[in-house]
């Protein structure tokens, strides 16, 4: 019977088994940080600017610079200031688009709201010159304005094709460097053919392997090289179905394109894989890239490096996850320096190409005169645009991910090597989302070690109402003002602190402390929390207590026995700092509740807030608590387990029941109807199942002999005397 009920429950068992090793699996994953704070929306107090309130006016960050920034919106280039998000009035530049160009618009199907001229793409080409390019009603047009006698003059106008996208909400890059623009943008008003162009050079048209339907992000200059960061469909995977990477394209700055044909055409585009992952045997990809901060050059551990910073995202139709990745210019330029990818044929998987394929000089490569390379490596680059290896992250592993369906990461800013009182440095990520959040993190082991990752999310602040997206952001350094970030969305831009150090809610060394931000710290003298700036910031760590790695600070004071927990960070990073925790904790003995002396204490007892188990902050900054996902698969694994082996029980004995008392002494109960036949009585014999009508006598099973009659015959023989049967004897 246990048989046949397992067979039963098999099925359903193993989907429930699979489910809850799934749940338990994605459980043990990863774990959302949890924010030392929360500010809720219209709790900070803001600068802001509206723009024209009457439509939408689509903002773009275009140049900044230390006193303000300028803006492109719908037919007018913002000129706004740093100080306090008012507009220079008398500076503002007005584009509109011509009547014919717009009733042309409206004869491609195109709204009125389309058919403006809204500014993408501005470039500072001299001290009192701008280039200026819009979308002009789906015909892009640009301009040369010059600054004169406090107002902008035009100088003068020419197509914009190849330099400004025609559609508002396309994602487009352009920077511009030495004396040229660069851009990356679609060419056409369908938009189905993308390049990336600097007159006159331009990516193939129509050739999968070059530019495969792409998103630009981002473009950054870098010695002789440009960078472009976007997200296309990944030809190489093509065999294998449809999906999206993230890649880092370079051209050099001095390539004048190619011999013959060549002429106007790139020698030096190369790219390359981003490889934002979680690690492991089946490492799990966030692939769409979303946003890059500039380059950030800071020491981690013991190399001084420069980094770049990338927002990631998984695809829409997925588990909604975002994460944040790091990656050196140096490994950058290295996977440019290394195999080739190619596909040899149709139905071909793409591999390494081999050394001996690959001609000389090296494809790629940036040369004095590009124009003088062989044929045959100007053809090669053309076909092999891809590089085999992938850029790793950073510190071997995302910085920070969040596993989300309210919210997705969309924009980051950096600001690079913060300050603390005690000396280290660290770089502060300003991370916005799609829901108008502004997430601040950084990784407190980043100056002691280039590997260990520990994420810190110091603020969560509802900058924007939650239906509106963060397009843009921006740290704000000016002499003699206080610091700044400024908030971009699609009609308004809002300018916030920081950090909220002298906040009401922190009113104690220890929530100081706990906070783990660079630009906080407790004054000693004072008694209050300090922002970084203050003039006696560098007195150090004899005033000002601090402490990034764990949150905890033994000068904080001495609390209450119960509240003594040993505090070990989920990362340590290096051996001094693992000395540095063991000086400060004492440790908690696993079979006692007493506080057993730290080894190097030398056999005295502390108890100091070094040890305080997490400081709490206020309840009004606090938000309701939300069970982690590991808590809630326990719960539910274990729930699942119960009610199987309670039905099982249940089941069990309620067939018991309806089987009857003869049911217990059968091993196999569908056997019983054919032992009646075969017995004289059966298991019951008063039951539905008489005795045959010729009277036979019961066999022995076990002989298989049947038995001896009164007159000595046996009882299988017949009426008629017939010679009996020889009987086989079966021996068990």
């Amino acid at each position: 019977m246990l048989l046949k009920h397992a067979a039963v429950l098999r099925p359903g068992f193993g989907q429930i088994a699979a489910l809850l090793l799934v749940v338990l699996q994605t459980a043990a994953w990863v774990h959302d940080v949890s924010p030392k704070m929360y500010v809720q929306f219209g709790e900070e107090q803001a600068q802001r600017f509206l723009g024209n309130e009457s439509h939408k006016d689509h903002f773009k960050l275009l140049e900044k610079d230390q006193n303000s920034l300028l803006v492109g919106a719908r037919n007018i280039v913002y000129n706004i200031s740093l100080r306090d998000l008012s507009e220079f009035t008398e500076q503002r530049i007005e584009w509109h688009s011509s009547g014919a160009h717009r009733e042309l618009c409206y004869l491609k199907g195109k709204s009125e709201d389309d058919c403006q001229n809204y500014i993408r793409v501005l470039a500072k080409i001299a001290e009192n010159r701008v280039l200026i390019c819009g979308t002009n009603a789906y015909k892009p047009l640009c301009r040369h304005y010059h600054f004169k006698d406090g107002d902008y003059a035009m100088e003068k106008e020419y197509e914009g094709r190849g330099l400004c996208p025609y559609d508002p909400d396309h994602n487009s890059t352009a920077v511009y460097s030495d004396g040229q623009l660069y851009t990356a943008t679609v060419a056409d008003f369908s938009g189905t053919d993308p390049l990336i162009y600097r007159e006159p050079l331009r990516t193939e048209r129509s050739d999968l392997k070059q530019l495969n339907a792409p998103n630009f992000v981002s473009s950054m200059a870098y010695e002789d090289y440009i960078f472009f960061f976007f997200r296309e469909t990944a030809v190489e995977y093509i065999n294998c179905g449809k999906t999206v990477y993230s890649r880092v394209a370079r051209v050099c700055k001095h390539d004048k394109g190619g011999p013959h044909q060549f002429g106007d055409r790139w020698t030096s585009f190369l790219k390359s894989r981003l490889n934002c992952s979680v690690p492991g045997d089946y490492p799990f990809y966030f692939n769409e890239i979303q946003s890059t901060s500039d380059i950030i050059d800071g020491s981690y551990g013991d190399h001084v490096e420069k980094l770049i910073y990338g927002v990631f995202t998984t695809p829409v139709n997925s588990i909604g996850g975002s994460a944040v990745c790091a990656f050196s210019v140096k490994s950058i330029l290295e996977t440019f320096e290394g195999p080739f990818k190619e596909q040899e044929t149709m139905n071909s998987n793409w591999l390494a190409v081999p050394g001996l394929k690959v001609p000389e000089p090296r494809p790629g490569q940036c040369v004095n005169d590009s124009r003088t390379l062989p044929d045959v490596s100007v053809n090669f680059v053309k076909s092999h645009t891809l590089m085999d290896e992938a850029v790793p992250a950073f510190f071997s592993r995302p910085l920070l991910i969040r596993i989300s369906l309210q919210y997705r990461f969309t924009k980051i800013a950096v600001d690079q090597q913060v300050r603390t009182p005690d000396g280290k440095a660290y770089d502060v990520l300003f991370i916005g989302t799609d829901d108008g959040k502004v997430i601040k993190v950084l990784n407190s082991a980043s100056f002691d070690s280039d590997k260990s990752v520990n994420s810190v999310v110091i603020e969560e602040i509802q900058v924007l109402p939650p239906s509106v997206a963060v397009k843009n952001l921006y740290v704000v350094r000016m002499d003699g003002e206080e610091s700044k970030l400024v908030v971009v969305s699609d009609d308004e831009i809002q300018a916030v602190k920081l950090q909220r150090c002298n906040s009401d809610k922190i009113t104690n060394c220890r929530e100081c402390v706990a906070l783990q931000d660079p630009y906080c710290a407790w004054d000693n003298v004072e008694q209050h929390c300090t922002a970084v700036g203050s003039p006696d910031w560098s007195a150090g760590k004899k005033r000002f207590i601090q402490s990034i790695a764990f949150g905890e600070h033994k000068a904080c004071g001495r609390i209450n026995t119960e509240d003594v927990v040993p505090a070990v960070p989920s990362q340590p990073t290096t051996k001094e700092s693992d000395e540095t925790l063991a000086a400060v904790m004492p440790v908690t003995c696993p079979l006692c509740t007493c506080t057993c002396p730290s080894p190097s204490s030398s056999g005295t007892t502390t108890t100091d807030a070094s040890v305080v188990k997490g400081a709490k902050l206020p309840s009004s900054q606090e938000k309701v608590p939300i069970f982690s996902a590991e808590t809630l698969s326990i719960v539910v694994a274990t729930s699942c387990l119960a009610a199987l082996v309670v039905g099982f029980v249940l089941g069990f004995l309620f067939s018991r029941c309806c089987r009857g008392e003869d049911y217990s002494n059968m091993p196999y109960p569908d056997q019983r109807h054919q032992l009646n036949r075969l017995t004289e009585g059966g298991l019951n014999a008063d039951a539905a199942y008489p005795p045959c009508a010729n009277n036979k006598a019961a066999i022995n099973l076990v002989l298989n002999v049947p038995p001896k009659n009164a007159n000595g015959k046996n009882a299988n023989s017949s009426a008629e005397n017939k010679p009996i049967q020889k009987v086989k004897k079966t021996y068990i």
